[in-house]
């Protein structure tokens, strides 16, 4: 098929180009669609597509573009069988339908298209033929694409094929998105305008990327969720890469962050982006000018002590913050954390895992959750916690009333395996209102799993057991014994619904009764133990059996309630129609014994009404009588009033009057005083200056007049001078 289409095709320009090119060539539509719509005769090849548009047809045709974008970017040879497997791919991760894109409108047939590396397969007017309902616009739509080796290609067929579309949320996580990469991702966040959340974790955006992305973000509102890493728990991100974002990235992006005034993105993801010390300066700068940052999450980056302590102080107005596997030590951090934990009022997640704490950060830290009354979810996987840690943690959620916020407590992968520390978690599991613990990974053996488990049981804790929910003991190293005291325990505890003891040690002398005893327990994981298929298709038919009679629990009342009330029901209605065959009787007999007492009643009733008509309008007219009379003397006595009150006016009005006419007639006076000194001064004035310019005329001649006798007078004086021989100076 590659060497025949590229034999028959090798003029025409790819997909990506007529992509690129938009409306910039000579052949493209508007809006930049597909430049493919000049008319060439068709191809006896053509037909070698058909194959591969059926794949895809019940799923979405515009695949086909996506896998042949795939197959450029990995320069492997399009085949049906990688048609095949990139469906079940999509399929797996999308287990809804699709977002199905609108058809083009028709338009010639145009030469179709090479499947060789390199080229893409628009899809025509044709070949879409949606499988399923579209979507209405208010529905929210996702589209997860993780791990299939998506390029820049497959990234502009995205932005190019969903333009416009509902897309709420896009995964694509663990590809081979690149810095080239970046316009096209750039192109999906302006393409998709209500996309709110985007994950790109796990591929090769660096620094170069993020500002060409980070261009986009500053005008951009709708987004509001962006993950740089899988936001995933560590078990379930199996072989997960790192991105190289570093800090150089990471501050072109939070200053693109800081530009847009308008943004909505409350989620920042930062895990597995190789940020170092200086990142945690770069974020708290950040978080100080932003305060619409909710959603924090740097996990699995050497930060160290140094970077976290930098960061803390910033986080009072995060709601959710994972600081799991950052490098640092509670003994450098826990008074940082301490004072976060006390000022953030709105903190209800947070995220310590696989980070080490020793026994006395661990008390402190303890003290400080168990004060606060925001935080529902707490994580300390993996931190070194030992039995005093655990004690002290238990002793402070017990002790506190706001340890009753609490939800959510994940202490797996710790040191503990005395039996104390079990004692310790069982007290606080009955105190709290803790609906999540975690214990996976830990040594606790029979011993612990018993302690906990007695605190599980009702009767030790009426009415129905502690408010736990999900109880997690995954590679606990239980055995038969644990296990069989922990079921008996939670046999009618109504509150525990999902129970995981994988990784075990239970065989086949494992007695699957226990399960199906328990009446209450909807979900149990048993995987990774040495128990017989039939143990396990028993256990998972009770746990369906008790999902389904909680499920059929209420409809159940209610159908006995509608049947009761049916009876009832029945039984209203003979007890009406008895009643109402003695009421007519009744009716019959009575009706002649009171007409006559009717009609005398009626008469006397129409007599008393009569006469009390007459005496009310009487009544009525003495009343308005009254009322006029009054009325015509407040009447005379408002106008002698007013009256009264004018003529006070108009004779204060003319002395006001005749005091501001002789005010005018003096004005007028001095108006005309002024007019006439202004004449004369017209008619003197000039006069005034002829005579003080003839003045300084005669001044001026007499001044050269007398410079010239002076001057006379000296050479006289010089003459008398030389004669007389007389030297005058000193």
């Amino acid at each position: 098929l590659k060497s025949r289409v590229e034999a028959s095709f090798s003029q025409q320009p790819s997909h990506l180009t007529a992509m690129a090119a938009g409306d910039e060539g000579p052949d493209a539509g508007g809006g930049g669609q597909v430049a493919l719509v000049r008319e060439r005769p068709p191809h006896p090849f053509a037909n070698e597509l058909g194959p591969y548009t059926e794949i895809f047809a019940s799923v979405d045709p515009l695949l086909v573009d996506l896998y042949a974008a795939c197959s450029h970017d990995t320069g492997e040879v399009p085949s049906l069988t990688g048609a095949r497997q990139f469906l079940e791919a999509v399929k797996a991760q999308n287990p809804t339908p699709l977002p199905q894109p609108t058809p083009p409108p028709e338009r010639p047939l145009s030469k179709p298209p090479s499947l060789r590396p390199g080229a893409m397969v628009p899809a025509t007017a044709d070949s879409i033929v949606p499988a399923t309902p579209q979507p209405t616009a208010a529905s929210d739509e996702k589209l997860l694409l993780r791990s299939l080796r998506l390029g820049p290609a497959a990234a502009s067929c995205i932005a190019l094929q969903y333009k416009g579309r509902g897309i709420t949320r896009l995964d694509l996580s663990n590809n081979q998105l690149g810095d080239t990469s970046a316009p096209a991702i750039a192109g999906i966040l302006h393409s998709l305008p209500r996309l709110k959340s985007l994950s790109l974790g796990g591929n090769m955006l660096g620094p170069l990327g993020l500002a060409e992305i980070g261009k986009e973000l500053e005008i951009n509102e709708s987004l509001e969720s962006l993950a740089l890493g899988d936001p995933r728990p560590m078990t379930q991100q199996g072989r997960s890469r790192s991105m190289p974002v570093s800090e150089e990235g990471l501050r072109n992006l939070l200053k693109s962050l800081g530009l847009n005034e308008r943004r909505n993105l409350h989620s920042l993801i930062l895990c597995r982006t190789a940020l170092g010390a200086e990142a945690g300066q770069y974020l708290a700068d950040f978080m100080h000018r932003d305060n619409l940052l909710t959603h924090l999450d740097v996990s699995c980056n050497p930060l160290s002590s140094e970077g976290v302590c930098a960061l803390l102080p910033a986080c009072t107005g995060i709601r959710q913050l994972d600081l799991s596997d950052t490098a640092c030590k509670g003994e450098l951090i826990h008074a940082q954390l301490c004072n976060l934990i006390k000022n953030a009022t709105e903190l209800t997640h947070l995220s310590l895992a696989y980070n080490p704490l020793d026994t006395r950060p661990a008390r402190r830290i303890s003290r400080a959750v168990a004060a606060s009354r925001s935080l529902l979810c707490l994580n300390l996987a993996g931190t070194g916690m030992d039995t005093d840690g655990i004690t002290a943690l238990a002793d402070a959620l017990i002790s506190s009333e706001a340890c009753h916020d609490l939800k959510e407590l994940d202490l797996s992968e710790n040191d503990f395996t005395e039996v104390e520390a079990m004692t310790a978690l069982a007290h606080a599991v009955a105190g709290t209102r803790l609906h999540t613990l975690r214990l996976n990974r830990n040594s606790l053996g029979d011993a612990g799993v018993c302690e906990l488990a007695d605190v599980l049981d009702p009767t030790v804790c009426p009415p129905s057991g502690p408010a736990l929910q999900v109880l997690e003991l995954s590679s606990c190293r239980i055995g038969f014994a644990g296990t069989e005291h922990l079921l008996k325990c939670c046999r009618m505890n109504n509150n525990l619904l999902s129970l995981k003891l994988s990784d075990n040690f239970l065989d086949e002398t494992f007695d699957p009764t226990l399960i199906e005893s328990m009446q209450f327990i909807q979900q149990i994981q048993l995987d990774s133990n040495r128990l017989t298929r039939r143990t396990m298709v028993r256990a998972a038919q009770a746990c369906a059996r008790n999902k389904q009679r909680v499920r059929d629990r209420e409809p159940r009342a209610l159908l006995k309630q509608v049947r009761n009330l049916a009876v009832q029901e029945s039984n209203l209605a003979k007890a009406k129609a008895q009643a109402a065959q003695d009421e007519a009787e009744i009716f019959v007999r009575m009706n002649a014994r009171h007409s006559a007492a009717e009609e005398l009643r009626q008469l006397r009733i129409s007599q008393m009404k009569a006469q009390r008509q007459t005496d009310g309008k009487i009544s009525v007219m003495e009343d308005a009588l009254a009322a006029r009379r009054a009325y015509l003397q407040q009447v005379k006595d408002t106008i002698e009033l007013t009256a009264r009150e004018n003529e006070r006016t108009i004779t204060g009005l003319k002395a006001k009057l005749e005091e501001r006419e002789n005010d005018l007639a003096e004005l007028q006076a001095k108006s005309n005083e002024v007019d006439d000194h202004f004449a004369r001064r017209r008619e003197e004035h000039p006069k005034t200056v002829a005579d003080l310019e003839a003045k300084i005329k005669a001044a001026i001649d007499g001044t050269e007049e007398l410079k010239a006798n002076a001057e006379e007078m000296r050479k006289e004086l010089k003459q008398i001078q030389n004669k007389s021989l007389i030297d005058f100076k000193p």
